[in-house]
């Protein structure tokens, strides 16, 4: 029998390397970014959400889950996805579990901010709940679990949050740490935050996630501080956005498409690959098109794919 996801998530952890965890928005980048090589990817919920064209307050465990089962199902690295609050109290929580679950992702985190959760969060006005009702999200998100694989992160945003400070997001890591959770999430977002939560929380017996905003900071540094999973939950969808952006302000400003040929016939050959195409045209080679002579060995005149190109 295959491995659950969350048996192959602890697999790559149990190796001691550090973890790039790219997001994916939709599965077409899931499967590009395992054909690059990347181990693990993240759906986090600001990137969703702004996918789903609304904000990550509003975005719904239902939601969350679909987008988070399609891009499981497009690979075969594990994923881990964003479960926000768990979406309601205990019982809410527990079948927020058990739909991840189900939908075939390596794990999820959870945070302690409050629910519902507030726009006003995106422009840094995080509020988080009481940690015995944090640890009681997470007691029930522990319980629901079927597989016992299955990861369940803990995520505080005490250090950021208007009513905490980094001493209590250092206390809110030793009580999920003691409760049983498999990693905590700790929400530093540069150099100086990261340091002030290590003064704080100097242990190094947790597996420990970070995410970077474009922080500059290099993954060596960031191991240094103790992280070994380091996402990076909102450069996928940024990046692709940035490059739409790019091209049609040219177009709109030019008439002309700045995108490179060449580049875009790569793009375009990589998105195909991993589509699954090539494997397509094999199949309809070995049958629609042996039963039609005339179909064999057309294409359109206006492709040229890349094994012409090179002849």
């Amino acid at each position: 029998m295959a491995p659950s996801p969350g048996r192959k998530f602890r697999d790559l952890i149990a190796t001691g390397e550090t973890i790039l965890v790219p997001g994916a928005h939709d599965p077409l980048m899931g499967r590009i970014l395992q054909r690059m090589g990347f181990k693990a990817v993240s759906v986090a919920g600001w990137m969703t959400a702004a996918h789903l064209v609304t904000a990550e307050p509003l975005l719904t465990m239902t939601e969350q889950v679909e987008v988070a089962h399609r891009v499981a199902n497009a690979v075969d690295i594990p994923v881990r996805a964003d479960a926000c609050t768990g979406y309601g109290d205990p019982i809410h929580v527990m079948r927020t579990v058990q739909e991840f679950e189900r939908a075939g992702v390596a794990g999820i985190h959870i945070e302690d901010q409050v629910f519902p959760k507030r726009a006003s969060y995106h422009r840094g006005l995080e509020h988080v709940v009481e940690l015995d009702e944090f640890l009681r999200r997470l007691e029930y998100a522990l319980k629901a679990r079927r597989d016992k694989d299955f990861m369940i992160f803990a995520r505080t945003d005490a250090g950021n949050a208007v009513n905490g400070s980094w001493e209590e997001a250092a206390r809110r890591a030793r009580a999920v740490k003691a409760l049983g959770v498999d990693g905590l999430v700790a929400m530093t977002r540069n150099k100086d935050t990261i340091e002030r939560f290590r003064q704080a929380y100097p242990d190094n017996d947790f597996l420990l996630s970070t995410g970077t905003y474009f922080n500059g900071l290099h993954p060596t540094e960031l191991r240094k501080y103790g992280f070994q999973l380091i996402s990076y939950p909102l450069a996928t969808i940024i990046a692709s956005t940035a490059g739409v952006i790019k091209m049609w302000r040219g177009v709109k400003e030019t008439g002309i498409a700045t995108l490179d040929p060449e580049w875009a016939r790569e793009v375009r050959e990589e998105i195909e690959a991993a589509i699954g195409l090539p494997e397509f045209w094999e199949i309809e080679k070995e049958t629609v098109e042996a039963m039609h002579k005339d179909y064999a060995g057309r294409t359109n005149p206006g492709y040229e794919s890349s094994d012409q190109k090179k002849t």
